[in-house]
């Protein structure tokens, strides 16, 4: 996976961080409100599995300790009552310090909304009974596609009457620029355990992530890239390298959901999940594009060791697979050399790594039989560290009479 075009330059939006609320004391937990039967309470293990893959789902961020938290506690039993079909539950933030970092939850109580897996309303402070009917209704009626095709919460998509007015064409909002990141792209389940992968990442390991990005999110994508007829063929060489297949580079020359797509990798609340995944600063712009590889079409061995016309350095790499059906007779695989790993192309699979003079790997060449597409969106995110050179560990040699050994 190596760019051979000069540095497309990106506006990028700006971000927020993560960070705990403060002055939430200890406690003992409260028990649940007595009306509260079908309110369940979330724990960092239990967050994921109850919330992935529900069509609508409602969190009441609260303490013990906070009065306006148990004020809101029975219009929120009630609310639970009068929506069986929605998922009512409750964080206790004191305790659940990761899950309130996790969605910089600053006030509390704090109520959130999501459809579908994507945040689509937060609201720091009580509601009445009849407000949160009224914000239940509102988050009830969304069109969803929209939605998807934003993928940013209510904040950007907005709910009240000072978002109805359409910011210019490809503009962003200030709220969407919080709340852009890839993270919010990814299933709740995956966002949940990629922690564990943060330090062998660091340490230069592959990261391999099966069924990475909610389901409609790469499927756009697909669509997008397999209807594409913007391809432009690259071949190049230099010493011991050589690269033959096609991408989409120009910006300009990207469809509208790619376009999106690149905001988003390219985004500052990317960067900031990138670097704490990586251990990495990421504050560079990203260098995005996807690929097609066609039959006879591969990229030989190289590190991605690389500097951006900006100066910045790649510190992490990434690939999406994004092809269907794919047989891994018909080649174009990742090969990571320093496990001899062999990694067709899955569909939605995501692959991070830390660039660095051993990152070697390459892509197998495309067999002349192969059918359908070997379609990627790949790239890196840079920043102001050199990666070092990419120097190739040379043999140890032995002269025994004029008979020269290589030992690799």
């Amino acid at each position: 996976m190596k760019k051979h075009t000069p540095h497309q330059k990106r506006a990028l939006p700006s971000s927020r961080s993560h960070h705990a609320p403060p002055g939430i004391a200890a406690a003992s937990p409260a028990p649940l409100h007595e009306g509260a039967r079908g309110v369940i309470e979330l724990t960092e293990h239990s967050l994921a599995a109850s919330i992935d893959g529900r069509p609508f789902a409602v969190i009441d961020f609260w303490t013990p300790l906070s009065a306006p938290s148990r004020d809101f506690a029975a219009a929120f039993a009630a609310a639970a009552a009068r929506n069986p079909d929605i998922l009512f539950a409750r964080v206790n933030a004191q305790e659940q310090r990761a899950i309130v970092a996790q969605f910089n939850i600053r006030s509390i109580p704090t109520l959130m909304i999501l459809r579908s897996n994507i945040i689509v309303r937060v609201h720091a402070g009580p509601l009445t009974p009849a407000a949160l009917d009224e914000v239940l209704g509102a988050a009830r009626a969304l069109d969803m596609e929209q939605v998807r095709r934003q993928v940013v919460s209510v904040d950007a998509v907005a709910l009240d009457e000072a978002a109805a007015k359409a910011p210019p064409e490809n503009a962003q909002t200030e709220a969407e620029a919080r709340q852009l990141s890839l993270e919010t792209c990814l299933r709740p389940s995956v966002r949940a355990r990629l922690t564990e992968a943060a330090s062998r990442m660091a340490s230069g390991r592959l990261i391999a992530i099966p069924d990475a990005f909610e389901r409609d999110f790469a499927e756009r994508m697909y669509r997008s890239l397999d209807t594409c007829r913007a391809w432009r063929l690259h071949e190049g060489h230099e010493a011991d390298f050589h690269f033959h297949h096609h991408n989409l580079y120009d910006q300009a020359e990207f469809p509208e959901d790619l376009a999106e797509c690149a905001r988003i990798f390219g985004s500052p609340g990317t960067q900031a999940w990138v670097a704490r995944l990586s251990g990495r600063r990421c504050p560079g712009a990203a260098e995005f594009s996807a690929s097609l590889y066609l039959p006879g079409d591969h990229s030989l061995p190289h590190n991605d060791v690389a500097t951006s016309d900006e100066g910045f350095h790649r510190q992490v790499a990434y690939v999406w697979h994004l092809a269907k059906d794919w047989r891994s007779e018909w080649g174009g695989a990742l090969y990571w050399c320093s496990k001899a790993s062999y990694l067709p192309p899955s569909f939605n699979t995501l692959y991070l790594f830390n660039v660095g003079p051993d990152s070697n790997h390459f892509v197998t060449g495309v067999s002349p039989y192969a059918q359908g597409k070997r379609l990627s969106i790949n790239g890196w995110w840079t920043g102001p560290e050199a990666t070092r050179g990419g120097a190739r560990k040379g043999a140890n040699r032995i002269d025994a009479n004029g008979l020269e050994i290589a030992i690799y």
